[in-house]
């Protein structure tokens, strides 16, 4: 049994869980980004700080993604921990909020159970390093964000699709830096503390932290029922599809049938109340709109 691999598993689910329990704090308190500067007066002071505290907690995931992929040596199998961190946000909710965990929710972790069990399972390890050739790795996200960026033109003048774009481009965002943090690790040998004298961690931050932004956009424009599918999901397949195309790595036909199983259950948990955040996310889209009518 590879201990170092399951180390990282865990590693990787304790970032899953920091990156969506933040996510479900900060939706539970998103709206007083609609204040503008009020939301540092005394009687928002306690909402931004919870807001606050939620990014924190999902900016903590980072370093924790990365040690992951460190002793695994597989971003997308990292990435597919997201439902792991789904199941922990349904806890959260239930303990916190005093939601209930009704048949839904026992599905969408019963399916995020079993095809992560089987990613893990069925794993097999690289017979040779990871090696990446710069120019392919640019052009290919370069053709991603292009064909987001037309996608965003569209949502913007349509003013139609908000959630469902910018939630796509947001988990594309996560997914793209989850695998240039991964390609740190390659420049340094595998130094975990070595990665920092290159670029690419930095890099990885940055498109994290335009994640993170372009998240805020999306609940404040959209059901959060609508954006946080599309943002787990792409978060899962970006990193694989960069895998095939940069490190030319297939999965094993097994762990391609537990993808098949994990993403219905990341969607049955994401659109859940508990997942989505959807009490929240309607006092935020109605905050936007004030807002929105106040600036014209």
């Amino acid at each position: 049994m590879d201990w170092v691999f399951y180390a990282g598993l865990a590693v990787g689910a304790a970032g899953a869980i920091a990156m969506n329990v933040g996510k479900g704090v900060q939706k539970m308190k998103v709206h007083v980004l609609t204040k503008g500067k009020a939301m540092f007066a005394p009687e928002n002071r306690r909402d931004f700080r919870i807001w606050l505290i939620g990014v924190l907690t999902t900016t903590a995931s980072a370093g924790l993604y990365s040690y992951a992929m460190k002793l695994t040596e597989k971003p997308s199998t990292i990435s597919s921990l997201v439902g792991i961190g789904l199941i922990a946000l349904v806890i959260f909710a239930w303990l916190v909020l005093k939601e209930k965990i009704g048949p839904r929710e026992i599905t969408g972790c019963a399916l995020v159970v079993v095809g992560t069990t089987v990613l893990a399972a069925f794993d097999v390890p690289m017979s040779d390093p990871e090696a990446f050739v710069l120019s392919k790795l640019l052009l290919y996200i370069a053709v991603v964000l292009a064909v987001f960026g037309v996608l965003v033109v569209y949502t913007l003048t349509t003013k139609k699709l908000h959630g469902v774009i910018f939630g796509s481009l947001a988990g594309a965002l996560i997914g793209i830096g989850m695998f240039i943090a991964d390609i740190a690790l390659v420049e340094s040998g595998g130094s975990f503390l070595g990665q920092l004298k290159n670029p690419y961690p930095y890099v990885a931050l940055f498109t994290g932290a335009s994640a993170l932004a372009l998240t805020q956009v999306a609940f404040l424009r959209s059901r959060a029922v609508v954006v946080v599918p599309c943002i787990n999901s792409f978060t899962i397949l970006m990193p694989m599809l960069l895998e095939f195309l940069v490190y030319n790595i297939n999965l094993s036909v097994p762990q391609y049938l537990g993808i098949i199983v994990l993403i219905p259950g990341v969607v049955v948990l994401s659109t859940t109340s508990a997942g989505a955040g959807e009490l929240e996310d309607k006092s935020a889209v109605e905050g936007w709109s004030e807002a929105e009518g106040q600036s014209n």
